[in-house]
């Protein structure tokens, strides 16, 4: 037993002060012990800290000649911001590709079918034979069906662009819009050389509704294509209806030999099927590029279709609508 000592003072428990055993001696001996080996490793990665520190800030001025402050080019590019000369490697962010399904929403308000009504002499083999051993020629009414894209409009009319061989020989011309809406169509013009017609229907023989669900389509520049570049084709594919197909630029400056003469076409493995001619063919900001025209057609091939680069007719398409 320990006798206890007075209080020093009036306070609190922690100022009571008892004798001191030999045991509590060796304890407090022991936690100095510890409370200076920690302390001696605490200082240690201080100064080991600090010199760290200063050695990566000479070594970092030496190299880049900048302070931790001011980022080095790499650091820049790494963090939020990024320097001049990285710009060339970052996309670019302010012409972002539009999804298929948008182009197509925006798209098929701008592109047509056209409808070819012509009259051809047809031979009737199970008539009388008349001379030569021939029977009596028929006229006969035949109907066609093909594509067209609404290229510019004013207070006045609504142009169209199509191929030539979609209107070669009409008797008359319609045109079917989006809300299957139809009305006739005017030629304005054509080169068969380059297998182009223009359209046109007066704006005031139109329904409001249908010029509300209308528009132009915004023209592209297909001299920028590049190969392996995504497109998407809309078009009457087999007479059915507005269709939309979508696959890549496989060829540029393709030259291929038709009835019209040699011409450069836009390869695409995007399907191009009858009645697609005088679609649109569009890069993935839904600018038009081409005008869909032709395809390989043979057991043998499969994915080879052509398109009119666009940049190739808009002088003429302009002189058709002055």
């Amino acid at each position: 037993m320990y006798n206890e000592r007075k209080y020093r003072s009036a306070g609190s428990i922690s100022e009571l002060n008892y004798p001191v055993s030999p045991v509590s001696r060796k304890k407090r001996t022991m936690k100095r012990r510890i409370f200076r080996k920690t302390a001696v490793l605490a200082l240690s990665a201080a100064i080991f800290g600090g010199i760290a520190g200063g050695s990566f800030y000479g070594v970092n001025t030496l190299l880049g000649g900048s302070s931790l402050a001011e980022p080095s080019e790499q650091q820049m590019v790494q963090g939020s911001e990024v320097s001049f000369s990285q710009m060339d490697y970052m996309p670019d962010t302010s012409c972002q590709s539009l999804d298929v399904t948008e182009i197509a929403a925006q798209g098929l308000t701008s592109v047509v079918s056209v409808t070819n009504i012509s009259v051809q002499e047809v031979k009737n083999y199970f008539g009388q034979f008349g001379r030569n051993g021939r029977g009596p020629v028929q006229l006969q009414e035949t109907t066609s069906c093909g594509s067209g894209v609404i290229i510019y409009e004013n207070d006045s009319y609504l142009y169209m662009v199509t191929n030539y061989h979609v209107v070669e020989g009409a008797a008359t011309l319609s045109v079917t819009f989006v809300d299957d809406q139809t009305y006739e169509a005017e030629l304005c013009g054509y080169d068969e050389s380059m297998d182009i017609a223009l359209l046109r229907v007066a704006v005031d023989k139109m329904s409001s509704d249908t010029l509300s669900q209308i528009s132009a389509v915004t023209v592209g520049n297909s001299d920028e294509l590049v190969v392996g570049e995504q497109v998407v084709a809309i078009g009457n594919a087999l007479g059915y209806g507005q269709s939309v197909t979508t696959g890549i630029v496989s060829a540029l400056d393709r030259s291929i030999s038709t009835s019209s003469g040699n011409s450069t076409y836009i390869q695409t493995d995007a399907a191009i099927n009858p009645g697609n001619s005088g679609g649109a063919l569009l890069n993935m900001s839904g600018e038009l590029v081409g005008i869909n025209t032709a395809k390989v057609s043979s057991t043998d091939v499969e994915g080879m279709g052509y398109a009119i680069p666009v940049s190739q007719i808009m002088d003429f398409i302009e002189s058709l609508m002055n």
